[in-house]
């Protein structure tokens, strides 16, 4: 049995919940939440995020085992004091970089170019890439959707391995950058 399907039963034990009022809550069948609960039936990403939303509990308790021993580890960069990256069209701060067993890269980032050719053309990596706008708007063109444009409290998810490229539109956008460097477990 899995931790997170131990976890399902615990938060919903502790919270006197029967799987049957689950069921009813979430909209899956308590057969399926049974399967989830004896680990023989796998845990989506959508069902984690329905579930922990019922429980009140962190989606990551169900998305990920714990560590073989509590860790308390911590990264602080201070206001403008990490390693600056000067790209065409952008400029990048890295954040927090101190973990050498990292799976994600954090990044402040100033976008400035007005044109995908002060961009510099399409960027392209492995992993995923979660940008969150702070100010600005943000042009965000991918070879394989029609431009967006995102504005101040806006996010996006995407594969960074499709070609990407970022515009400052009005001036420039301030945003917050993740990027995966380990290819997430399916789950």
């Amino acid at each position: 049995m899995s931790s997170a399907s131990q976890q399902i039963r615990h938060y919903r034990n502790l919270q006197n919940i029967s799987l049957r009022d689950l069921s009813e809550l979430s909209g899956i069948s308590a057969s399926q939440l049974s399967k989830i609960e004896s680990g023989k039936a796998k845990l989506t990403v959508e069902t984690a995020l329905k579930l922990a939303g019922i429980l009140h509990v962190p989606a990551a308790i169900f998305l990920t085992e714990p560590a073989p021993q509590p860790m308390a580890r911590r990264s602080i960069t201070r206001r403008n004091a990490g390693t600056i990256h000067e790209n065409p069209g952008m400029r990048l701060e890295i954040l927090c970089a101190e973990f050498k067993e990292k799976q994600n890269l954090f990044w402040k980032v100033s976008v400035t170019a007005k044109s995908f050719e002060e961009n510099g053309g399409w960027r392209q990596h492995p992993g995923q890439e979660f940008l969150y706008v702070l100010s600005g708007k943000l042009e965000l063109h991918s070879m394989y959707y029609d431009p967006i444009t995102l504005v101040e409290g806006d996010s996006i998810l995407f594969d960074a391995d499709q070609p990407h490229a970022y515009i400052g539109v009005d001036g420039p956008a301030e945003l917050i950058m993740m990027n995966g460097v380990s290819k997430p477990e399916e789950i």
